[in-house]
């Protein structure tokens, strides 16, 4: 089984107690193998707290992270409007409408990185910290990305070869651009509700 990274759409912040909150409200939105993109850390990033995990209900440490969706929604379409690259619009526009259909602007983003951190070896509540701090921390990050994706000289090779479109996408495809489904392979409604 991949580790994955999980993004889902809450209309309430996890609290510490898992029976007080309903698991049906909350919507799948996009998840990823071995990786926590940049794209879901910009989403949770307005107001970003921990919370209690919605998957992994028996942690007693809060590892996921949760931030208001309108910003966060909002947040990620200033994002997208300074990236320079071929290929941003329709991943784009994809993002942004799905989002927009999926998401209720007045709720929340939770991001689910339980499986992620414990590939690590440090304590999962210390590597969740640390996460929100690079999370509250993320222009620096933010410019890093627009910096990389900013156009550059093709070499001999790239103007004698067409480069394929998976390729030309694959930088964004990388900042998490590309994944939204409503179906994930863990929900909390149907999570193992136990840390591995």
């Amino acid at each position: 089984m991949a580790n994955r990274s999980y993004l889902f759409a809450s209309p309430f912040v996890p609290g510490p107690d898992p029976a007080k909150d309903d698991p049906r409200q909350v919507k799948g939105i996009s998840e990823r193998n071995y990786d926590i993109p940049l794209v879901y850390q910009l989403l949770v990033s307005a107001d970003v707290q921990l919370c209690r995990s919605t998957i992994w209900t028996r942690l007693e440490e809060p590892t996921a992270l949760a931030g208001r969706a309108g910003a966060g929604i909002d947040r990620l379409q200033r994002f997208l409007a300074r990236i320079d690259h071929p290929s941003v619009g329709p991943l784009r526009d994809e993002a942004l409408g799905f989002l927009n259909r999926h998401a209720d602007r007045n709720g929340y983003f939770v991001l689910e990185c339980a499986e992620i951190l414990d590939m690590g070896d440090e304590p999962l509540g210390e590597q969740a910290a640390s996460l929100l701090r690079d999370v509250q921390d993320i222009d620096a990050e933010i410019e890093a990305a627009i910096a990389r994706l900013a156009p550059k000289k093709k070499n001999f090779w790239e103007r004698i070869f067409t480069p394929s479109q998976e390729s030309i996408e694959a930088p964004l495809r990388e900042l998490g651009l590309g994944y939204w489904s409503d179906t994930l392979y863990y929900a909390p409604n149907d999570a193992p509700n136990d840390a591995n």
